[in-house]
């Protein structure tokens, strides 16, 4: 038995694409495990609110068996040490064999502040420190542009046996910096995460919009934090006004990043209201995901697709969707640009509202297009992506293929 930890990634997130990561490297591990006849114990590490517990996670056809650990944070770890049962949770997880860390995907940099950035470097140097092999699982790495970050992040990345960056931006970015650990140009795991498509009505042309509440409420700072060139609620509101425009669509407002509060990072809330506003029965708010499948399964079954949540427009291209991301920070253009050559993309950061409107109207438009793109990309880069990361999860949990 290999006991495997999984740190920074949650699948109870309301931020679905978080969860996805989970459902996602769980199911290429499972895989591996069937293939190689070797069997794994999961532990997920994190801030769980929950006491520890053993859970269930279904994925595929399979119920994946997970032991929750409470999270490990210097935050965490504060004034809990002296619990008998927390105690118990730190002793469990020094015992593990390996470590893959996931970053939530993006969060291994100091574009969401220093204090995030400490969080995220703490696990992976404390398990450095204590000699378990560790691997960072397919994510972005950096930017970092705050000195003593960037040389603490390449420190502490130099001490991991593989580094996995997850598009060629963060892999150029690596290579310039002289990393001198293992690394690799992956592909996000969500590309990965299994699905069925929803059956919905086919009596209209059938389009998605993914709303970012963080995008629409101007970053945790409320101040326009990720410098947008565009006013991004005025471009929601066109796009809407846009597609109402045509009869013989309908548009569902797709959240994925759900809370049961109303707060700056709730998708959900955002679209709520703005359906209550229209007020028009072809502008409808898509179910309330539980999972991350389940979202994707809603994706899969549309026709045309628009987002500023990657994970929302990666499971929209991952089932051969039509999609028009909108990029907010260089994630998407290191995947959708540099390695999956998708050039169909908005960006927030350099396009006004007119501009990206106008590549809207064209990307719907030349939708067939847009999906015969998708299935030949799945096929080729992700495909490829695919094998070599099982490679890599096979080497580094010592398994001989």
């Amino acid at each position: 038995m290999k006991r495997i930890g999984l740190i920074w990634t949650n699948p109870y997130s309301g931020n679905r694409g978080v969860g996805a990561l989970t459902y996602s490297i769980l199911y290429l591990l499972e895989q591996l495990s069937q293939a190689n006849n070797t069997d794994f114990e999961y532990y997920l590490i994190g801030n769980y609110d929950e006491a520890s517990k053993i859970d269930y996670l279904a994925i595929g056809n399979k119920n994946v068996r997970i032991n929750i650990i409470r999270g490990l944070t210097p935050i965490s770890l504060k004034g809990k040490l002296k619990s008998l049962v927390f105690y118990k949770d730190f002793i469990a997880a020094k015992e593990l064999d390996y470590v893959m860390d996931m970053g939530e995907g993006d969060s291994f940099s100091d574009i969401y502040g220093i204090t995030r950035f400490e969080r995220f470097i703490y696990t992976k140097n404390r398990y450095n420190r204590l000699k378990i092999k560790q691997m960072l699982l397919p994510q972005t790495i950096g930017p970092f542009k705050d000195p003593i970050v960037k040389k603490k992040a390449f420190e502490c990345m130099n001490k991991c046996q593989i580094v996995l960056p997850r598009d060629k931006q963060s892999y150029v970015y690596l290579k310039e910096n002289n990393v001198t650990t293992e690394i690799d140009e992956i592909i996000d795991v969500a590309f990965f995460m299994p699905f069925e498509k929803d059956i919905i009505s086919d009596d209209y042309i059938n389009i998605g919009l993914n709303i970012s509440a963080l995008l629409w409420h101007g970053g945790y700072t409320r101040d326009n934090q990720f410098n947008l060139v565009v006013d991004y609620q005025c471009l929601i509101r066109s796009i809407i006004d846009y597609f109402l425009s045509m009869p013989n669509v309908k548009l569902f407002l797709v959240p994925h990043v759900v809370a049961l509060n109303v707060d700056i990072e709730n998708d959900y809330a955002v679209s709520y209201d703005l359906v209550k506003e229209y007020k028009n029965e072809r502008l409808v708010l898509s179910p309330f995901f539980l999972t991350p499948i389940s979202a994707k399964n809603f994706i899969a079954s549309l026709d045309f697709f628009m987002g500023a949540r990657m994970h929302a427009t990666i499971a929209a291209f991952s089932s051969g969707v039509p999609v028009y991301p909108m990029a907010y920070s260089r994630k998407f253009n290191g995947l959708f640009v540099d390695t999956l050559n998708y050039n169909y993309m908005g960006d927030l950061l350099n396009q006004g509202k007119d501009e990206i409107m106008s590549d809207i109207k064209a990307a719907f438009e030349n939708r067939t297009k847009l999906k015969e793109v998708i299935d030949d990309r799945m096929v080729s880069i992700v495909k490829q992506r695919e094998n070599i990361l099982k490679q890599w999860l096979a080497e580094f949990l010592d398994i001989k293929n």
